[in-house]
């Protein structure tokens, strides 16, 4: 085990606390998958080195790209063992048909069995390991849509130390508690307020600021799901949020932007369920399944959205640009996308 905190090697069987620096281990890898410091490297790279704040979505779908470059690797290694074995039989047993034949079987189970893991979220799996290790090790720069819950509704439009000029509405509080904090709202003059009316102050902000100036832009960034694709919907028909429908900019992810697109993560409706990845959206769509709009890490989600404001409209990246990794400099052909 390597310490992630001193770099200090450590065996197993000598302790779960570092015996340089006392650092608590959490994980053991060959049962967990997974290693303390693989996990303090995933965090360092989706917050390109403690610069940006991160959602859970993010985290567990950066751990699942983690696992898919793993399996990637395994299946050389397993690749490399099916010749030995099928050289072992060709020379010891003089039957190289029977070799060949065997080592065909092998190199096909082997490979579907990778497409299968490298197909396939392990979503739970990921959020288990997470719970865990927050446990002992708190991640600070984790999004969790609870930052201003003890936000009283005192604040005013003069509080602010910007004007500005939009309301954004996000489908979920956790993507507030990210865009705030990684200074959204002050770099683009925006008030960032969740579909729930999270946080409050930010809701009674915005409903003072429709109610005297009616004709500031209102936009709606949401997941790519049936429930998102009817924000715009609920929300022209809700009563505590004073909007007109023509006063409605749905910014997406709409159907027209996940079409004709490369593999995409799904995530279920449960927590204790898996995800995929598809292209298939229609068939998603129809089993409950939603696609994140912080798939991304935040580097590369900030930029998106940054020009998405502006231009009305968002855009996924296109496969290889590079854009869909943590720190926006990619990680290869493991990556989604």
């Amino acid at each position: 085990m390597r310490c992630p905190d001193c770099n200090h090697n450590q065996r197993y069987r000598d302790g779960t606390r570092c015996g340089k620096c006392s650092y608590q281990f959490v994980f053991r890898k060959k049962s967990d998958g997974l290693s303390d410091h693989a996990l303090r490297q995933i965090i360092r790279r989706l917050s390109d080195n403690g610069q940006y704040a991160f959602t859970l979505t993010q985290l567990t779908l950066e751990l699942c790209r983690y696992w898919q470059r793993s399996a990637t690797q395994i299946l050389v290694s397993g690749l490399i063992f099916v010749a030995i074995i099928s050289g072992f039989v060709g020379f010891f047993f003089g039957s190289w048909s029977i070799a060949l034949l065997l080592g065909i079987i092998l190199v096909i189970f082997s490979v579907w069995k990778t497409q299968q893991q490298r197909i396939s979220l392990p979503l739970s799996k990921a959020r288990k390991l997470l719970d865990r290790y927050q446990q002992s090790h708190p991640i600070t720069a984790l999004a969790d849509g609870r930052a201003f819950a003890q936000q009283t509704v005192t604040a005013t439009p003069q509080d602010l130390q910007y004007a500005p000029e939009r309301i954004l509405v996000v489908e979920r509080d956790d993507l507030v508690d990210m865009l705030v904090r990684n200074r959204f709202h002050a770099t683009h003059k925006t008030v960032i307020v969740s579909r729930s009316g999270y946080p409050q102050a930010a809701f009674a902000a915005c409903r003072h600021f429709l109610k005297h100036h009616p004709a500031i832009p209102v936009q709606l960034l949401h997941d790519a799901s049936l429930q998102g694709f009817n924000l715009k919907a609920q929300l022209a028909a809700d009563t505590n949020w004073p909007l007109a429908r023509q006063s409605l900019v749905d910014l997406g992810l709409s159907q027209e932007a996940i079409k004709n697109t490369a593999r995409l993560p799904w995530l279920p409706a449960g927590r204790r369920a898996n995800g995929r990845l598809s292209t298939d959206y229609a068939s998603m769509l129809r089993t409950g399944h939603r696609m994140p709009i912080d798939f991304i890490g935040p580097k590369p989600l900030l930029n998106l959205l940054g020009a998405a404001v502006l231009a009305g409209l968002l855009a996924l990246p296109t496969p290889g640009s590079g854009s869909d990794s943590g720190d926006g400099g990619g990680s290869g052909g493991d990556d989604f996308g």
